[in-house]
């Protein structure tokens, strides 16, 4: 044997981390979505290969997939792939990360390793020896991520490891030696499910073994070689993952009277090049080990990975140079909305929200606001109709116009609609938003002959357009601009959200959603007030007229023809709107939730996680403050009754001809003409009964 002073110390090339920058994409998704505030350590996995190009330390790397749950074993890959287990632990404020005591995290996965090789578990499963160890701190607004990687190895101080000899795999065995031992090599993995880093030869029958058949035939004499598969391919020395595998030799393998034992350890390093399968790079190390005990008192743990200066600190990496820009713009665009799940409101169901296709009849001050909260709630599919053009007043009150959208004369990308679409695509190029140019027939706006079928089509067009989506938004300036949405949506049971405003009011309010079953539509004839009402007994925006919608416009002044009213009133009315869809989204009923009290916000009212779900609200801004009526359907409604929806869908177009050309019509259907003229002649009687007292 040689003198201490002829043998070299064992240097252990130590493992280089590469991290593809999909793993970053994930590590920020599952942050978001998964673990949330939780830090807790997580399963990891990286991987690494013996197929490496000559004089490249052992390189572990890590990609999206390293997150994915595992749980069946299944290999990956080629053998020559090597799964190494660990554990990530992403910390929520970048204090936390920098006050981590990293000694004693490293010596407690260290211990866990000893505690392994202690019990046999290592002998069982040797990949156990293969470990790492992860802690971030991801800041998910810059896409800043600080990170070190540990790869835990147990050194055992005043006891070292010595090389006694190195010998290439093919000079030590035959040619015809090494063909044998490379086919057992691929029957032995056959065995496993997982892919085994590490085995045992036997020296005499060339048979691979597992590590534990291979230690129990060692102590029984007989000459074993262990070896592992190394993922470093620098000619002269090993790769990390020796250091714990010798550890577990050191103490399981038969003592001998001596203090040190020898080992030939194969260092495998199975590669194609050129088609060909080659074992020129493989490895036998001549070791000298030292004896341990299960009482071993000193025992450290040394493996933090050093960073680009060679310097014991994390490393910090800045994906948003790098990232997919429009990617980039929907993590960020959800970050808010996630972040409220991990604290505020778990039970939320973003999801439903996103997907929910809405339309927004009108694009101007209320339009453009709603668009910006539903974009703000993550919604994607936003389709605006408007038929007016942007002129020199809007872009200061209406937020999704510049001065330059004005400037168009008569193109069409000069109307509202198409320019909305296009200008909430440049604030967030991930909305699917698209703009129709579309008049809204309206009760007393005469059609004549000459336009009858362009206002078929538009009825048509008006009609798919509902059809195709899931929330109906009615943000116009007149009235009678709402009926023919409001009959359409509520013939196809649609959620509508009306919103409308005064000088210094506003009105935000759900319309009713009927079931299609007329014992269950029925209005109640015993109604109360301050009752909770269902929802197909909710009243729409014309449930309270008693008058038909008619043309306002004809005879307007010029500050009535324009939306006046206090420029902060559209913002309030709009963020209402969009937050009592939200809510209504997030009540398990959807759009059949009831109405909650009057004014009730105790905890017996209908609420969604995200609170209460009112039919109304009505805000005043001159006093600064907001009522939550709900009202009953009204059986004459010229909007929702039974009967207007009935002859809506049996007569079509011709129905609603008569009512653009006579909006009088509307009331002799419903019943209204006769209820005012029963009003009248009850006002008459009074006064004649009044009249006849005087004259007493």
């Amino acid at each position: 044997m040689q003198s201490s002073n002829e043998r070299d110390l064992i240097k252990f090339v130590p493992f280089n981390s590469c991290i593809n920058p999909s793993f970053w994409f994930e590590l920020n998704r599952v942050k978001l979505d998964d673990y949330k505030l939780n830090d807790d350590f997580k399963d990891l996995e990286g991987f690494c290969s013996t197929c490496s190009s000559n004089n490249l330390p052992p390189i572990l790397n890590f990609d999206y997939s390293s997150f994915k749950k595992n749980n069946d074993k299944t290999k990956i890959g080629h053998e020559n792939i090597i799964k190494v287990e660990g554990q990530i632990k992403i910390f929520n404020t970048i204090n936390e990360f920098n006050l981590l005591d990293k000694n004693k995290l490293l010596d407690e996965f260290g211990q866990n390793i000893w505690n392994d090789i202690k019990s046999g578990r290592a002998l069982d499963d040797p990949n156990k020896l293969n470990r790492f160890c992860l802690i971030v701190f991801a800041n998910l607004k810059t896409y800043v991520f600080h990170y070190w990687f540990a790869f835990p190895a147990l050194t055992f101080p005043l006891k070292s490891y010595y090389q006694l000899k190195l010998t290439k795999f093919l000079d030590y065995f035959s040619t015809e030696q090494s063909e044998q031992i490379l086919e057992n090599m691929d029957r032995f993995q056959l065995n496993f499910k997982s892919h085994q880093s590490f085995f045992a030869i036997d020296f005499e029958s060339l048979k691979v073994l597992s590590v534990k058949d291979g230690v129990n035939f060692h102590n029984c004499d007989k000459k074993i070689l262990f070896g592992l598969y190394d993922p470093n391919s620098q000619s002269n020395h090993p790769g990390w993952s020796l250091r714990n595998y010798l550890a577990l030799l050191a103490l399981k393998c038969k003592k001998t009277e001596q203090e040190t034992r020898i080992f030939d350890i194969v260092l495998f390093r199975d590669r194609y090049h050129g088609g060909e399968r080659k074992s020129d790079l493989s490895l036998i190390i001549q070791v000298e080990v030292f004896n341990i005990t299960d009482n071993e008192e000193k025992i450290n743990t040394i493996g933090w990975e050093r960073n680009e200066k060679s310097q014991l600190h994390p490393r910090i990496v800045n994906m948003s140079g790098s990232m997919n820009t429009e990617k980039l713009a929907e993590s960020a665009v959800s970050l808010n909305l996630k972040l409220m799940k991990w604290r505020i409101a778990p039970d939320i169901n973003l999801e439903i929200i996103k997907n929910q296709k809405c339309l927004l009849l009108g694009s101007g001050t209320l339009g453009c606001n709603v668009a910006r909260c539903l974009m703000a709630w993550g919604v994607e599919q936003i389709t605006f109709i408007d038929n007016a053009k942007v002129s020199y007043s809007n872009p200061v009150r209406q937020s999704l116009f510049v001065f330059q959208d004005s400037i168009g004369g008569e193109s069409k990308e000069n109307h509202k609609s198409v320019k909305a679409a296009e200008n909430l695509k440049l604030i967030y190029p991930g909305v699917h938003a698209k703009g129709e140019v579309l008049s809204v027939p309206m009760p007393g706006h005469y059609v004549g002959d000459n336009i009858r079928s362009k206002v078929k089509n538009d009825v048509k067009q008006l009609e798919k357009l509902i059809k195709e989506h899931d929330c109906i938004f009615l943000l116009m300036d007149t009235r009678e601009s709402r009926w023919l949405p409001t009959v359409i949506a509520a013939a196809e049971k649609k959620l509508v959200i009306n919103s409308a405003l005064g000088f210094d009011s506003y009105l935000v309010m759900r319309h009713g959603v009927k079931t299609g079953d007329p014992e269950k539509d029925k209005l109640p004839t015993n109604f109360q007030p301050n009752q909770k009402i269902q929802s197909n007994h909710l009243g729409c925006y014309f449930c309270n007229d008693i008058v038909a919608p008619g043309n306002s416009t004809i005879d307007r002044t010029l500050d009535q023809q324009c939306t006046v009213s206090r420029p902060g009133l559209s913002m309030i009315a709009s963020a209402l709107a969009v937050e009592l869809f939200a809510n209504v989204m997030q009540h398990h009923l959807r759009q059949y939730v009831p109405s909650i009290f009057s004014n009730d916000i105790s905890a017996d009212s209908a609420e969604s996680c995200l609170g209460i779900v009112p039919h109304q609200i009505r805000g005043y801004l001159h006093s600064f403050s907001m009522i939550l009526p709900a009202s009953q359907a009204f059986d004459k409604c010229t909007a929702c009754s039974n009967e207007i929806i009935d002859m809506y869908k049996k007569e079509g177009f011709d129905f609603l001809i008569k009512v653009f050309n006579d909006p009088n019509y509307l009331e002799d259907v419903t019943g209204l003409k006769e209820l005012k003229a029963a009003l009248d002649q009850a006002d008459f009687d009074l006064i004649s009964a009044l009249s006849d007292s005087d004259d007493s």
